[in-house]
Formats: C-alpha cells, sequence, structure tokens
C-alpha cells in the first residue's frame, strides 16, 4: 500500500475585519488532515508541519505575502485531524502587494503539511478581500 497523505481542505477567517490599513492582518487557518496507515508509518514519532502560503491574488501572476511552517500537529491515527492557528501578515506587506490606486487586496492561502519522509497536497482556501492603503 502506498503512503497517502492529504490535505482535504482548508480556510480562513480574518480575525480584525474592521481593521485599519495601518493595522496587521490578523487570519485564523485551518484545516484537515488524513493519513492512511502506511503515512502513518512514515511519520512515525515526528509532528507534522503545517505550511502556510499567504497569497495575493492578481490577474497574471499571484504575489507571495508570508510563509508560516511554525505549527505543528500530532497525528497518531488514520482518523480526520483539524487545525486551526493564528498567522499574522503585516500591514505593510499588505499595502505593497498592489498597485497605488487599489484600495483591496484579494487574500488567499495555500496549506499543506509536512515532515521528513512525508508531504500533503497542497489546499487551497477561499479568496477573501482586506482594505490597503
Amino acid at each position: 500500500m502506498a503512503a497517502e497523505a492529504r490535505m482535504l481542505g482548508a480556510w480562513i477567517y480574518i480575525n480584525n475585519p474592521q481593521r485599519s490599513t495601518s493595522e496587521d492582518l490578523n487570519l485564523q487557518v485551518g484545516g484537515t488532515v488524513k493519513l492512511n496507515t502506511e503515512a502513518l508509518r512514515l511519520l512515525g514519532d515526528q509532528l507534522l508541519r503545517i505550511k502556510v502560503e499567504v497569497m495575493d491574488d492578481d490577474a497574471f501572476s499571484d504575489d507571495l505575502l508570508l510563509t508560516n511552517d511554525t505549527f505543528q500537529l500530532g497525528v497518531h491515527d488514520t482518523d480526520f485531524h483539524c487545525f486551526s492557528f493564528g498567522v499574522i501578515v503585516p500591514h505593510q506587506t499588505l499595502n505593497d502587494c498592489e498597485p497605488f490606486y487599489e484600495s483591496q487586496a484579494e487574500i488567499y492561502c495555500r496549506v499543506a503539511g509536512h515532515a521528513v519522509n512525508l508531504t500533503t497536497n497542497r489546499a487551497r482556501t477561499q479568496t477573501e478581500n482586506v482594505a490597503i492603503d
């Protein structure tokens, strides 16, 4: 049996939707992971590190605003494992991601899990509009 590690879904929630453009963006990022028996064996005693890439959606090429892979998840069985953690995007990074005439950035995240011998697919969250200056 081949190892299968799946990121089944991902989502974001804006914790400070009424923020001013001089305040950092406070995101809650979540998802669901499922490993089969072989993937669980490969993971062993390790924690699954969750990598989040905060992106700005653009017409031609999306901008990477921030990478965070500080959250770790303990997976010890083949059940579904949901997680959620906070990610802070500096306001200056947001304000610099669009041309001066834009008033909003279209933010989404790409979420994946990885360990030494194991990698999940990368799931994409919904897109949220946030105010920029």
